[in-house]
């Protein structure tokens, strides 16, 4: 008797979360079939009956890691007047580097895409600008901020993050996620 669709959308999640996950924490190279498949508790066979490679579930694990962010998730919500600073505010934090939430692929995997493939680079281009766009909705506050300032404070939230979840200090990591708190603000505010 062949599975059910609901069956198979429940695999294909389990591998997702998987995939986002261990890539977040190790990488591509360092992951493989076998490594995902063990994590999600199912057999290697049912990996190609939902991806045709490992490049095609890397670039849907970006998708499904960014979606399934509760930091971005909770922004989504019209009703917070205080959206922007608390997307810094969560965003530039220990309990973000420190995978206490689910981490953003645009941090944590940005050295690791830039070596695969156009299909990767393409997903991880369009996570990038739905961040833009998400940051232009937010920022409701000031409508003299442009793209030039949003691109520069996304910049600044990514590159923070992934520098001080590559630094063995806590404290200089502190400081730099503070500084990158403070100046993100007020090229927001300007």
């Amino acid at each position: 008797m062949p599975y059910t669709t609901k069956h198979k959308q429940q695999t294909r999640e389990k591998i997702l979360q998987s995939a986002a996950k261990l890539f977040s924490h190790q990488g591509f190279d360092n992951i493989s079939i076998d490594d995902l498949m063990k994590d999600a508790g199912l057999t290697r066979g049912a990996f190609y009956n939902h991806f045709s490679d490992k490049s095609h579930l890397y670039a849907e694990a970006i998708v499904y890691a960014a979606k399934k962010s509760p930091l971005i998730a909770s922004l989504r919500q019209p009703e917070d007047k205080n959206n922007l600073s608390n997307l810094l505010k969560g965003y530039l934090s220990h309990e973000h580097i420190e995978h206490t939430t689910t981490p953003c692929p645009l941090a944590f995997l940005s050295s690791d895409v830039n070596h695969r493939d156009p299909i990767v680079r393409n997903t991880y281009t369009k996570m990038y600008k739905n961040m833009l766009k998400l940051l232009a909705r937010l920022n409701t506050s000031n409508p003299s901020i442009n793209r030039e300032k949003l691109m520069a404070v996304t910049a600044m939230m990514i590159g923070g993050v992934a520098i001080a979840h590559a630094l063995d200090d806590k404290n200089t990591s502190d400081e730099l996620l503070s500084a990158c708190r403070t100046i993100g603000t007020s090229l927001l505010e300007k």
